[in-house]
């Protein structure tokens, strides 16, 4: 699931295409999911595309508009408002922190 869900990052997940995806109906899926993963798929995916916006912008110089639809966030409002939610500070700001930061 967890592949899946990676692979198809960019665009928008419906539980019915996660279910459809190993088969199982939509609320036997959801329960398994969320006993299996600790949270709901929808949140389980909002968190998979902040990692992969982390990723992004550590790695690269793209434009935060970019990143945010590349990671199938609506645009760079939704992604500022999620990642400020998820990490307590804007994604710009934690860009530049982070980059600061010795490894």
């Amino acid at each position: 699931m967890q592949h899946f869900i990676d692979t198809h990052i960019g665009r928008r997940l419906a539980i019915a295409e996660l279910a459809s995806s190993i088969g199982y109906s939509e609320s036997y899926f959801f329960r398994t999911f969320k006993a299996t993963f600790g949270s709901t798929p929808h949140a389980y995916v909002l968190m998979r595309r902040l990692e992969l916006a982390c990723e992004l912008m550590l790695a690269t110089d793209d434009a935060l508009s970019d990143i945010a639809v590349r990671c199938g966030l609506a645009d760079q409002a939704h992604f500022t408002r999620r990642f400020r939610r998820a990490f307590d500070s804007p994604p710009g700001e934690w860009r530049r922190r982070e980059r600061l930061r010795p490894t």
